[in-house]
């Protein structure tokens, strides 16, 4: 079947893939995300729709196919080499990964936001709106739960494994914040 086939025959057999290319397609997703959060208040909104069309559609794509659709050979050559194929749980190099190297030279060429240093001493920028934050805080965790869980692939022991991984990550570094900090929502919500 092609892309432009009926509903009835792409979902004839075709239910894992569909979900899979889905969960795939999120995490296309987040990495603008990432990179728009690096560059916030740094850059028109045009250059960034471009940057983002060709992140999702060329980038991403290629590291996804080499990490997790064994392209090129890239898997089979490490696992002939060392023992091992790599192994990225969750996405932390093709979609976190790609998308902070993406950030970083950005933001290397777009420099500091304005206003970032005062008198001579970097500053923190007050949260704006703290239930949005809050609110923000918690769709993202929310969303972590669906990400880790389904990078198992599988429901079974090791998906509840990953979720409880999961949250006490999420309790860990908000303890650490609170030990670490003020009682500041803005620290404990997105960090220093």
């Amino acid at each position: 079947a092609h892309f432009f086939a009926d509903a009835e025959t792409l979902s004839q057999g075709n239910g894992y893939e569909l979900v899979k290319f889905f969960f795939l397609m999120t995490f296309a997703a987040a990495i603008p995300a990432i990179v728009s959060g690096g560059i916030a208040e740094r850059a028109r909104f045009y250059p960034i729709l471009i940057a983002t069309l060709f992140t999702v559609g060329f980038v991403y794509p290629f590291f996804e196919g080499i990490i997790w659709n064994g392209n090129f050979g890239f898997q089979a050559w490490l696992e002939a080499q060392f023992g091992y194929g790599f192994h990225d749980f969750a996405g932390s190099v093709v979609v976190h990964g790609v998308g902070g190297w993406i950030a970083l030279v950005a933001v290397y060429f777009l420099g500091m936001r304005k206003g970032r240093i005062r008198a001579g001493k970097h500053t923190n920028f007050a949260p704006s709106n703290i239930p949005f934050l809050a609110l923000g805080s918690w769709i993202l965790c929310v969303g972590w739960f669906g990400f880790n869980v389904m990078s198992a692939q599988a429901i079974n022991g090791i998906s509840g494994l990953v979720a409880m991984n999961s949250l006490m990550a999420m309790v860990g570094g908000i303890l650490a914040a609170l030990v670490a900090g003020k009682n500041d929502p803005g620290f404990i919500h997105n960090g220093p």
